[in-house]
């Protein structure tokens, strides 16, 4: 009997480079994702209209392959397995609309709709945030990118018309509201990068250095007044002490969106102040940005933007705006415009997101 999962792409609405010192994070699962029909079988055998071609590998994940997209398929089936899956594969076909490259999680969607239906066909129960973990893990195995959870959370706990707002120490989370007033649109630069080679283990390398001067406390428990301090007492260097102050001040503007967000009516200034302050950020104490994304945000600043700024690692990808619904269409039309009238190499592809449910099976 052929059975049918989806996983969702995600866009982070704020909280960038957070999630992996157990910060805070507010992304949203989204309408563009993954599909996976698959039946029984012995191997894991998967054909994908996304990747134009096929992988086989062993239903526990041993003797991996050394490239391409199979690498996640057998690193997932291996976290299923050191956690007591029973060796069953599956064949089917992996369809979808979510580019890779762009920010979007295209790799935690993979993992995630490939590990949903593992323990489908196997009937082996593991509860989201599990499944979410063991998806991690699996993107670490594959790649040797030290990411943390938020993607993997966001395509399993996603809910229609909401973000979630993820606590990435505590695993704790509860769902925020999006008004309807107001549309994601994201806006793909066009330049691709993989994290495996990026400089995102640098990044992590270079806070973790930082977090040195927190003496053990979550950055999320730091006042941003106290950290010029800890900083100079623990002697950090100014990387590293840039670094640390792109989190802390960050986990400060994710708590910040979310009451915005929770305002009736919707606090507009607030969001546009802290997507800006956001994407400055990132750009000058975590250098993630690009000049491609700096443009497509202020693009969308002189279009009409209620708020916009990177979304995603960096190094390339996306930005999300925040959109007045019934300008959705022009705005992004204005920017994917004005960013070919600015720059010859790019186009960007302009994507209206709505916030959906997360992975599961669909009928």
């Amino acid at each position: 009997m052929t059975r049918r999962f989806w996983a969702p792409g995600r866009v982070n609405l704020i909280g960038d480079h957070t999630d992996y010192s157990g910060g805070l994070v507010l992304p949203a699962a989204i309408d563009h994702g993954l599909w996976l029909e698959v039946e029984p079988s012995t191997a894991i055998a998967l054909e994908s209209q996304v990747e134009q071609d096929a992988v086989t590998v062993a239903p526990d994940g041993s003797r991996p392959p050394t490239a391409g997209w199979g690498r996640y398929v057998a690193a997932v089936a291996a976290e299923l397995a050191a956690l007591g899956r029973p060796a069953l594969g599956l064949r089917g076909r992996l369809t979808g609309d979510l580019p890779a490259g762009a920010g979007l999680s295209s790799s935690a969607a993979l993992e995630v709709v490939v590990a949903t239906a593992l323990c489908a066909v196997a009937d082996f129960q593991l509860a989201p945030l599990e499944l979410a973990q063991a998806a991690q893990r699996a993107e670490q195995r594959a790649v040797g990118v030290p990411c943390g959870v938020m993607d993997q959370a966001a395509c399993l706990l996603g809910r229609a018309d909401a973000a979630v707002l993820l606590h990435c120490g505590r695993l704790e989370h509860r769902l925020v509201p999006l008004p309807p007033e107001l549309a994601m649109v994201v806006l793909d630069s066009g330049v691709q990068r993989r994290l495996e080679s990026s400089g995102y283990a640098t990044r992590r390398a270079e806070l973790e250095r930082g977090l040195v001067a927190l003496r053990g406390r979550s950055p999320v428990d730091v006042t941003v007044t106290e950290l010029d301090a800890l900083v100079a007492a623990a002697g950090v260097d100014k990387v590293a002490a840039a670094r640390l102050r792109h989190v802390v001040t960050e986990n400060v503007r994710v708590t910040a969106a979310a009451a915005a967000l929770a305002q009736d009516p919707v606090d507009r200034a607030a969001l546009g102040e802290l997507f800006a302050n956001s994407h400055a950020s990132l750009r000058d104490d975590y250098q993630v940005t690009v000049p491609e994304t700096d443009l497509l945000v202020e693009l969308c600043d002189e279009a009409g933007a209620v708020a916009a700024r990177m979304t995603g690692a960096g190094f390339g990808g996306a930005v999300i705006a925040l959109v007045d619904a019934d300008r959705a269409e022009p705005v992004g039309a204005q920017v994917a415009a004005a960013y070919q009238a600015r720059q010859d190499r790019w186009r960007a592809t302009v994507v209206r997101c709505r916030a959906a449910d997360g992975a599961g099976e669909r009928g």
